[in-house]
């Protein structure tokens, strides 16, 4: 099992905690996305709708921060919920401009079915941790989270440099979100 790895080789990427983290979050936004076609959202409205159950109104701006979107496609979901009645808007008690969203009863209802999925898949991945371990994972990725918050550890220099170097946005391969079937549509398709 502990071969000796080839020439040149280094180490092996699952080595690298970067490696390892992308391949959780991978797995973890497979499933959630799969919970959230379940239940009629695609992940984005499902983020959202997350975001939203902590009860503050929030700005589409707000939310593209806090549900990982970009300020369009924010907009974008939060227009789909409000037509769907997932979501409702209100006036901004001291900006006329600005729309704050949050929960309608059956945002609430779509929420509460899909987090119950969500949780149950959180409490299998950690199945298998000793107890004190399944209290600490979340404390601990929350501090490593909060460390590169602000770009290179709080190095605005460095941050900015490194978002001058990337490409574009939309120069990137972007998996379209799409919206999920109807359920009649759905049995079709099966």
């Amino acid at each position: 099992m502990n071969e000796p790895l080839p020439p040149r080789a280094t180490s092996l990427a699952t080595d690298e905690l970067y490696y390892t983290l992308n391949r959780l979050s991978r797995s973890f936004n497979r499933a959630a996305d799969d919970i959230a076609w379940r239940h009629g959202v695609t992940l984005a409205e499902f983020n959202v709708l997350l975001v939203l159950a902590e009860g503050v109104l929030l700005s589409s701006a707000q939310l593209a921060r806090r549900a990982f979107v970009t300020p369009q496609s924010s907009h974008q979901v939060v227009t789909t919920l409000v037509g769907r009645g997932l979501v409702e808007t209100v006036d901004h008690p001291t900006d006329g401009r600005v729309k704050l969203a949050r929960l309608t009863d059956e945002g609430w209802t779509v929420l509460d079915a899909a987090r119950g999925e969500l949780r149950v898949m959180q409490a299998r991945a950690m199945a298998e941790l000793a107890e004190t371990d399944r209290e600490r994972v979340p404390a601990i990725l929350a501090t490593l989270a909060e460390t590169l918050q602000g770009g290179w550890f709080g190095d605005t220099e460095a941050a900015e440099a490194a978002a001058a170097r990337r490409p574009l946005r939309g120069t990137l391969a972007r998996t379209p979100d799409i919206r999920p079937l109807p359920p009649a549509d759905r049995k079709k398709h099966s």
